[in-house]
């Protein structure tokens, strides 16, 4: 497929977004932070949705030492193929810290610290499906402008909540885009790289993650009060950054873009 198609593409995301903000401002349900598992164990509150961050640390810390080692193999070429990797499971362990500081006690500042790593992490990987597929000269702007869009997104939603209008909008596109632009563009070109469907195979485990987390007491219940809803969507949203970590170590190189 022809560059063109690419651009096309992005500019209905871009029609797609600009006709979303349209939409009336999104609250954040007042329920949000009331989550299922309420348990205190070992001193810990809400213990399994804290826990379960450590799947966060895991795989960020595995994918940053899986795109160095690569990185210094001379797998990516060019090199700057790298950064949105590096970014991407930097943003992962940012998760980690930022979802336990936000299970530990609930509310909308803290929860702006689980949000911001997640926007970065969605943005990182974003970059990496568009830059593979474009000049090599595209990701070392692209990166950042993005990331400031993804970090844009969650700020907007704490900035709007703190004045009593909260407004999820940004917030949502920055994980929507992302989202369906990948796969359209995986579909419509190869890229640099093997293995474009491992990052919808991601997506996948994402959604499932998110599906998860709207059932949450329905879950706790459904276990006896072992697992809730909202721990399994960590646990899910883990094995969807594993397999971007699990991607780079198997992929090959087709050959260089113009």
């Amino acid at each position: 497929m022809r560059s063109g198609g690419l651009w096309l593409t992005l500019l209905g995301a871009a029609l797609v977004a600009a006709v979303w903000l349209w939409v009336p401002p999104i609250p954040q349900p007042e329920a949000y932070h009331d989550f299922a598992d309420q348990r205190r164990v070992l001193g810990i509150p809400h213990f399994g949705d804290v826990i379960s961050n450590g799947v966060f640390l895991l795989v960020g810390l595995y994918g940053l030492l899986q795109t160095r080692r690569l990185q210094a193999r001379q797998t990516f070429r060019p090199a700057t193929d790298a950064w949105p990797y590096y970014a991407l499971f930097a943003a992962t362990v940012g998760v980690a810290f930022g979802s336990i500081y936000y299970h530990l006690d609930p509310d909308h500042w803290r929860l702006y610290w689980d949000r911001l790593p997640i926007s970065l992490a969605f943005m990182a990987i974003f970059t990496a499906v568009l830059g593979e597929r474009l000049p090599a000269r595209v990701t070392p702007w692209l990166l950042p402008l993005l990331l400031l869009i993804g970090a844009a997104g969650a700020t907007h939603w704490l900035v709007t909540e703190l004045s009593g209008q909260g407004d999820l909008r940004l917030y949502l596109l920055v994980q929507a885009v992302p989202i369906l632009v990948a796969v359209v563009w995986i579909g419509m070109r190869g890229g640099r790289y093997t293995r474009g469907g491992d990052v919808i195979a991601a997506a996948g485990w994402y959604l499932l993650a998110l599906v998860l987390e709207n059932l949450d007491a329905l879950v706790f219940e459904a276990t006896g009060g072992w697992v809730s809803g909202h721990t399994l969507k960590h646990l899910l949203a883990g094995v969807a950054l594993y397999w971007l970590a699990r991607m780079l170590r198997l992929r090959r190189r087709r050959g260089a873009l113009a």
